[in-house]
């Protein structure tokens, strides 16, 4: 992107003398370097390399010399016009409606969190959230409502909803003159610069997003802002290293790092800006007025402020985060003990350090997902299966946890020296303390998964059986701590990493991480798997207690060392990534990538009787804005064949600066937009928001490219058109961004295209008096995350659900497992009435 601004042409409103190969900006010469290029240097030169604008074998490097954007009286004046419109459009009816609408459930309640400085786990950043319940704070919310549902009345609670929905309509009315700095920047007139600023005003999904208790509106803010900035500090390429020149530098890394701290779909800034640096760096390796040292600095300079700036505020801002949630949570469960033990309330783990035979113990899986080893009293239910006893993985300690290390079948161990270590390599037994099953596995399908590398694991056993083969693992110690001596040999609680291996099918006991239907009571698959990764399939003792230790003995212990703010950062960071990764589900307003740019659809975010939100934005600026890319990529393509032919068109004398501006923020949009149809997450179409205002911008370039060289009337005429067309589409649609009450005619107009599900019966007039359906929020919380905890009841997840007492069965004699499952046919057991199943404070006195 090359920016800056020139002379007028003969409309007193075209800049000249841009200059630019790619997307990326070129910047003036330092001082002192070499003479200015005068403009007669860009015209074009039959020379062999004809597709250069200047011959690098005649000038060697030749950069465009460009002023900077002088802001006149005209600006100040446009740019105080532009905002206060901006800020109309933004906050009018800002209290319409008094209800929680789509995802304030979640965002409303973070910001609660935070106030009352309970944990909670979300998968995006933690700015804009903070930046919420800060307001909330000073306009004196007090956490305690709790937005659980679509609908809430807000002034029956005494929110200050209106003043949390402010903040993003101010940071969205920014955009607004913030966009026309950035035209401004890139060397274009006022007309230019008026129009994208209109264009972005009166985008209805961009107003919708933003009068809401939503993240996009922070994150599109501090979008705009850094490419503002970026722009900007292209203006002063001839004074490098001064005040002025460092200060846009490092204002870009700053707000680079704010937009990352809001949501992760600004980390396509990196690319965006990367990309356009290295083609800067690049051309300065062809200065040679340019020493090696000084490119260094260059280089140094650019380092720090676009890579460590933003770097150390994405961290700062979790530093705060984490100062302000101190005190923990229910979310806390799917984190690291490590991390769980830094938090207020937790409880510290201090148990038995070695694991002997005859333990009874509690596993964890060993990733920042974590769960426990789990049996419970209810059979498998999926047709691959055996019908044996469910074994899963449960996120909460409970007495179902608990596990008792036996040696292998038909193996004895001595114990006549005392008790006897488990070691790396021993073959080993688990049964289950509760109901007195072993871990068992054999040539059975899992739950979720028909893939022949994978085996159910269940429970077997009955009275008066000694089991079988089918019930040996072995302990295969991967990592123990370094600070432990014989942690790597001996297993530790807490601190011996191990995997348990089948001895028969020489598969790994791994967490599939798949939640398990409702006859499993939606906890998690546990399998045995051939050939897995070692980070589902790693496992460690947090809990370990033998019966037989006495206090002439004295017993080590063990327990969790405390993470550091970097080491839960990491943590933390880590699980966000997991859970976008495997965010999916079913929503009914979910949209792919494919369809954002035509805009196929929208999403129902609110409704009550004629009234409703429906997140759809201005068609005409969609489509225009696609139109407008695709002109791009035409003329550029064209172009670049001339240029083999030695055939420079200059575009009316625009075409520098038209492959600047547009080609820089055609690229940006290409970062913006592309990498999302790599992802398998489910998505939604206000992802598409940065690359739209993007978008926008390659639209105003293309509506000035297209008029430069008409009349002044006349390509005054256009401009006037083009403002109102899309002000006519913004009022068309303005009932569903205002949640204005309207009749069944209105709907029916708006509805542009049969795949927008607006149901106008549910309009004044309609059929339906009824309120309209509506989306529900989107899960921001992967549904893996709850690890099967029954959240109406999280403690009683394992009791039958029509009997509140815990049933202990006995069980006829079954054949022998032979190995393929064939005899482990569980026989419907004779059930007979016990006491509710302990918890672990009553099945150890321990904990």
């Amino acid at each position: 992107m090359t920016v800056g601004m020139d002379q007028a042409d003969r409309h007193g409103h075209r800049p000249k003398g841009h200059s630019m190969q790619s997307a990326s900006p070129r910047g003036r010469r330092e001082k002192g370097a070499a003479p200015k290029i005068s403009k007669g240097d860009f015209a074009p030169k039959d020379t062999e390399n004809s597709s250069a604008v200047v011959s690098i074998e005649t000038f060697k490097y030749t950069p465009a010399y460009f002023a900077r954007w002088k802001v006149s009286a005209s600006d100040w004046l446009l740019l105080l016009v532009i905002s206060m419109a901006a800020v109309i459009v933004r906050c009018y009816k800002l209290s319409n409606p008094a209800n929680v609408v789509f995802d304030e459930v979640h965002f409303g309640k973070f910001a609660g969190k935070y106030l009352n400085s309970t944990y909670f786990f979300d998968l995006h950043p933690p700015l804009a959230k903070m930046m919420f319940a800060a307001v909330g704070r000073l306009a004196g919310y007090d956490g305690v409502f709790d937005f659980k549902s679509i609908g809430l009345d807000y002034i029956a609670a005494n929110v200050p909803y209106v003043a949390m929905r402010l903040m993003p309509a101010l940071l969205g009315a920014a955009t607004v003159p913030a966009t026309y700095a950035t035209v401004r920047a890139c060397g274009y007139a006022m007309d230019t610069a008026a129009l994208a600023a209109l264009l972005v005003c009166v985008e209805n999904g961009l107003v919708t997003q933003s009068r809401l208790i939503l993240l996009d509106s922070p994150l599109v803010f501090f979008t705009v802002l850094t490419l503002l900035c970026w722009s900007m500090f292209w203006t002063v390429q001839d004074r490098p290293f001064s005040r002025t020149w460092w200060a846009w530098l490092l204002a870009t890394g700053l707000t680079m790092g704010c937009a990352a701290s809001c949501k992760w779909v600004a980390l396509f800034l990196i690319p965006t800006i990367g990309l356009s640096t290295l083609h800067d760096l690049w051309d300065k390796i062809a200065d040679q007025s340019l020493s090696p040292a000084r490119w260094s600095m260059h280089f140094g300079a650019r380092a720090i402020a676009l890579i460590c700036v933003p770097v150390a505020v994405y961290i700062g801002w979790f530093y705060v985060h984490f100062a302000m949630l101190s005190t923990t949570g229910g979310d806390a469960a799917a984190l690291s003990p490590e991390f769980q033990v830094t938090l207020d309330g937790a409880k510290q783990m201090v148990t038995d350090r070695d694991v002997y035979y005859g333990s009874e113990i509690r596993m964890r899986t060993t990733n920042a997902r974590s769960g426990f080893l789990h049996s419970h009293l209810h059979p498998w239910q999926h047709d691959k299966g055996s019908g044996q006893q469910q074994v899963t993985i449960y996120s909460y300690a409970d007495a179902n946890n608990v596990w008792i290390i036996e040696p292998a079948y038909n193996m004895t161990v001595d114990t006549s020296q005392g008790l006897v270590p488990v070691r790396s390599g021993d073959v080993l037994r688990l049964r289950h303390k509760t109901t007195g099953r072993f871990l068992h596995s054999h040539d059975k399908r899992p739950a979720m998964s028909s893939d022949k590398n994978k085996f159910e694991l269940s429970g077997y056993g009955f009275t008066n059986f000694s089991g079988d083969s089918n019930d040996n693992f072995r302990v295969d110690i991967l990592e123990g701590d370094p600070a432990m001596q014989g942690s790597a040999t001996e297993l530790q609680s807490i601190y011996s990493r191990f995997r348990l291996v089948h001895t028969n099918l020489n598969c790994m006991v791994f967490n599939s991480r798949k939640k398990l239907p409702k006859w499993a009571f939606g906890q998690i698959e546990v399998n045995c798997m051939h050939n897995c990764l070692p980070r589902m399939s790693t496992w460690h003792v947090e809990h370990a207690f033998h019966p037989n230790t006495t206090a002439d003995a004295p017993v080590r212990k063990a327990s969790y060392r405390r993470l550091s703010v970097l080491g839960k950062i990491w943590e933390y960071n880590k699980l966000m990534a997991d859970s976008n990764e495997n965010l999916s589900g079913d929503h009914p307003f979910a949209a792919r990538p494919q369809h954002w740019p035509w805009l196929r659809r929208g999403t129902a975010y609110w409704g009550g009787p004629g009234r409703l939100i429906y997140q759809l934005g201005n068609p005409l600026i969609w489509w225009g804005s696609l139109a407008a890319l695709a002109v791009f990529a035409t003329v550029r393509m064209v172009l670049f064949l001339l240029d083999k032919r030695r055939i420079r068109p200059q575009l009316g004398g625009q075409r520098n600066m038209y492959f600047s501006g547009a080609g820089f923020f055609a690229l940006a949009w290409t970062c913006h937009y592309v990498p999302f149809f790599l992802m398998g997450r489910e998505l939604f179409t206000h992802h598409y928001f940065p690359a739209l205002w993007m978008a926008i911008m390659v639209l105003a370039f293309t509506v000035d490219l297209v008029t430069c060289r008409l009349p002044r009337l006349l390509r005054s005429a256009v401009y006037v058109a083009v403002a109102a067309a899309v002000l006519h589409a913004f009022h068309t649609f303005s009932y569903i961004t205002y949640a204005r009450t309207w009749t069944k005619d209105a709907c029916l107009r708006a509805k542009w295209l049969p795949t927008w599900d607006l149901d106008c019966e549910h309009a004044v007039g309609g059929l339906k008096g009824t309120v309209p359906p509506v989306a529900e929020p989107v899960l921001e919380v992967d549904s893996k995350l709850e690890n099967g905890v029954d959240q109406a009841a999280p403690k009683a997840a394992d009791q039958m659900p029509n009997d509140p007492n815990y049933v202990q069965p006995e069980f006829v004699n079954l054949p022998l497992d032979n190995g393929s499952g064939s005899g482990d046919k569980m026989i419907q057991p004779q059930l007979v009435q016990v006491p509710p199943a302990d918890n672990d404070a009553q099945a150890h006195n321990e904990l």
